[in-house]
Parts: structure tokens; sequence; C-alpha cells
């Protein structure tokens, strides 16, 4: 059933949700809303990388007026930071391949280090322990990237820091060809830093179990035909595909459209078969001021 997040950022090339078990309060049978327990888990594979809607191609920014969120920074402001302060500690979570890791960042420990054998998250202690370890502190700023935003592993990341109560951390938008483009510069290893304590204060808001969903939203992140196909009972469907864009997330504007089945004033849970793209979709409500939750079990 449902772990959590089965096993992020599985170490492959290409990276494709397993199917899940049937379950009891899933509507029309199938694979319901719950994720499969394993290591085949959080990436997208390279069909729904690229499956982006022809709504959602447009660049975070989207159109005049529309601001990017403030969780985000674009490669360009990271170029700038180099050159000046170097205040920012940047940290790849993506699948490491030629010339990953942009000059000077770490790789976070996501997988398998943050969960348990059987696939479930750590406490939020033991995964501290693991970031101190990789050299951050609670007190660091931080820059999390992958490959492109569009695949899950940035915006799972970013929801485990912020699951651990981290404040200052950023994702970074667009592509490793839009990077380059914009002055920052890669290497085939990454960087290394002293260990430290990492002191967490975690949110548990973010983290939604079976048995405790009474009162919440419940959204499934799937494809309309996956949701078609069987989904947890009550759960309204907001494709993964809607929310994003080329660059990053989709406009504010075609995230309120998304949206407009849910109420801003209720919290929501975020479930899939895929945790990776279902975080993408908790990522566009928490950019929109939504109280959002991954929903996950045991």
């Amino acid at each position: 059933m449902l772990s959590i997040l089965g096993a992020v950022l599985a170490i492959a090339a290409t990276l494709t949700a397993a199917a899940a078990p049937g379950c009891s309060s899933c509507v029309g049978g199938g694979s319901g809303g719950t994720w499969s327990s394993g290591l085949a888990f959080i990436g997208a594979s390279a069909e729904a990388t690229t499956r982006i809607d022809t709504a959602s191609m447009t660049s975070a920014t989207g159109s005049a007026g529309d601001m990017r969120p403030s969780s985000m920074i674009i490669a360009r402001s990271l170029y700038e930071d180099q050159l000046g302060d170097n205040r920012y500690v940047m940290a790849y979570v993506g699948a490491p391949g030629d010339e990953s890791y942009i000059e000077g960042s770490i790789h976070l420990p996501l997988d398998p280090e943050v969960f348990n054998p059987d696939g479930t998250l750590k406490s939020p202690e033991e995964i501290a322990a693991i970031f101190g370890a990789a050299g951050i502190s609670e007190d660091d700023p931080l820059v999390i990237y992958g490959d492109s935003f569009v695949n899950g592993y940035d915006t799972f990341a970013f929801w485990v820091m912020k699951y651990l109560g981290h404040q200052d951390v950023l994702l970074l938008e667009g592509t490793k060809g839009g990077r380059q483009a914009a002055g920052l510069k890669f290497a085939a290893n990454p960087s290394s830093r002293d260990p430290v304590t990492y002191n967490p204060d975690p949110n548990l808001d973010l983290l939604a179990l079976p048995g405790e969903l009474e009162g919440l939203q419940l959204v499934d992140a799937r494809t309309q035909a996956d949701y078609n196909a069987g989904h947890l009972e009550g759960a309204i469907n907001i494709d993964y595909t809607r929310v994003r864009g080329s660059n990053g997330l989709a406009t504010s504007q075609a995230l309120a459209q998304a949206f407009s089945g849910l109420d801003k004033n209720q919290k929501v849970a975020v479930s899939s078969i895929n945790g990776g793209l279902a975080s993408i979709v908790w990522y566009a409500l928490y950019s929109q001021g939504y109280q959002g939750s991954l929903l996950m079990s045991g």
C-alpha cells in the first residue's frame, strides 16, 4: 500500500511508478489513490516528463504581471549570488548523469537514507541527522535543484525540508540548458561540507495519514485516465500537468483554474501513485497559499 513516498530519488535514468494494489476505499476499482511501496517511486517517467499540456507551456513568470512564487529563484539570481556573497547552499536532488552538479553544490541524500526498510519515511530527527552529516543546518539558506522542475524530484525535496521546518529554502527554476545560459557552470562531482548539527522543528501538518482524513479535501494528482480507472472516495482530480509550465509552475491564472474546485479555507491532502508528481501539485498549492499535505500510509 501507500508507502511514504516509496523510495524517493531512486538512482536511475528513468524512473516509473509501480502499479498500486487495489484499495477498498477506492471508487471504480483499478489502481486507487495510493502509492506503491518499494523502491520504484518518485521521478516522472521519460514520457511523463515530456507530456506537458499545451496550456501550461509558459514560463514561470507567465503573462505580464504574473509573479514568480517567492519560494523559487531564477538561475541568473543564483549566478549573481555566486559572484557576490555566495550566500546559498546549493543541493542537487536528481539522478546524477554527466556533469549534473552546479559547481559548489552538494548532493542532498534522500534515497535511500531518509527511508526505513519498508519504504516509510524516517522520523524528522533521523532525517535531520542525515542532513547534518551532509553539512546542512536548519539555518542554512538552501537552494534545491534537480535536472528540471517538471519531474518532481525537487518539489519532493522541498516538501521534506518544509516537513523538517526548514525556513530558508528555494527551488531553482528551469532546466540545465537555461542555467548554463545564465552563467552557471557544472561539474561531474558534488562538493562536500563539514558535518554540522541540524535541529529540526517539524511541521507535522504537512503529512496526512489514512484514518486522519476527516475534514480534508482530497486531491488525486494523476492523469484523468488513471483517476477514472479508480480513485480514493471523495478525491477530486487535478492532473499534475495542469499546474506546471516549461520552466516552473504554470501561470497564476492557470493555477486558479486548476484549483477552482477547492476551498482555500479548508486543508488539502494530495495523493498519487507517484509521489514526485503529487509533490508538484502540493507545491503549486503551497505557492498559492493553500494548507496542503501529502497523503501517505505505511
